[in-house]
């Protein structure tokens, strides 16, 4: 977390730190909103049992989280810079590896 905290200082973003128990993010499904621990039938997989959503956990859990950041996705679905993917690509005529521009 402080490493996170820190990168996230830099760039002035705040940081607020939940409790992640209490949002539910791993038994609820991010499409119905359904609760239930069952529903992560096991690791890595996830079913929902009233809209029958299939879905990694993960992905699941981190839609979850995102909603409650960002509740309106028509408006922002920005996850920030700090989770921007850097691309890199193999470029054959120098035989080097170099940023996407």
């Amino acid at each position: 977390m402080s490493h996170f905290k820190y990168k996230a200082e830099e760039r002035w973003i705040e940081v607020e730190r939940v409790d992640e128990y209490g949002l539910a993010t791993s038994i609820m499904c991010c499409e119905c909103g359904a609760k239930a621990e069952s529903n992560r039938v096991e690791r890595g997989l996830y079913v929902c049992s009233v809209c029958e959503l299939v879905a990694n956990s993960d992905l699941n859990a981190a839609e979850n989280m995102r909603a409650t950041v960002t509740p309106n996705p028509s408006h922002d679905r920005s996850s920030g810079c700090l989770a921007q993917p850097s691309v890199r690509l193999f470029d054959t005529s120098t035989e080097r590896v170099a940023p996407q521009e």
